[in-house]
């Protein structure tokens, strides 16, 4: 199976009532719960009151490309866009996934520029030990690590169980809060693709 990550982070002003945020969440999600290639879909949101930005910053991980391709090619996207303007699109291949179930409350991403390596051996086994590290704890729910060739860079992406303390981030990570977690594809937990 081929399985790619896309995210987007769309900026919104410092006073911006992120209540509309929530309520649009609350009435476009139920569809992500049954969509078809689907595996992962987070619907995540920075504030402004916890000490950064406000932000809307959806995060997915499609089994399938053909289904990315149709999402872009849909009226989600177009919609999207008419809400808030263009929205590029960032993907990544994964190198590794592992997918817990049930809700989740926190998304911790840290990126990593691999400069201009052109053998990613070691990266790659380095990364495995990680992730079985990472996929170990019992607040971690799903971990996912991609990579984007174009700009060389790696990004791993923690989500953290519900109920879980917001974590307090370290070494350029960013934490966003989710407020709906769409995992319509079931997958067995901690299940790797490699």
């Amino acid at each position: 199976m081929s399985v790619l990550t896309a995210h987007y982070s769309i900026p919104l002003p410092a006073d911006y009532d992120m209540s509309v945020i929530a309520r649009r969440v609350a009435d476009r999600s139920a569809p992500w719960d049954r969509r078809t290639g689907l595996l992962l879909k987070a619907f995540c949101v920075t504030d402004a009151g916890d000490g950064g930005h406000n932000s809307y910053a959806p995060f997915y991980v499609w089994a399938a490309p053909h289904a990315f391709a149709g999402f872009l090619t849909g009226a989600e996207y177009a919609g999207l866009c008419a809400a808030f303007g263009p929205v590029p699109v960032s993907t990544g291949t994964v190198l590794h996934c592992g997918l817990g179930s049930g809700p989740a409350g926190h998304l911790v991403v840290a990126t990593e520029p691999l400069g201009p390596v052109t053998d990613l051996r070691d990266t790659a086994r380095a990364e495995t030990e990680r992730h079985e590290a990472v996929l170990a704890d019992p607040a971690v729910h799903s971990h996912v690590v991609d990579l984007d060739p174009a700009t060389m860079t790696l990004t791993r992406r923690t989500l953290l169980h519900a109920g879980s303390d917001a974590p307090v981030p370290k070494n350029g990570e960013r934490v966003l809060r989710v407020l709906h977690l769409s995992q319509p594809t079931p997958q067995p937990p901690h299940h790797t693709h490699d």
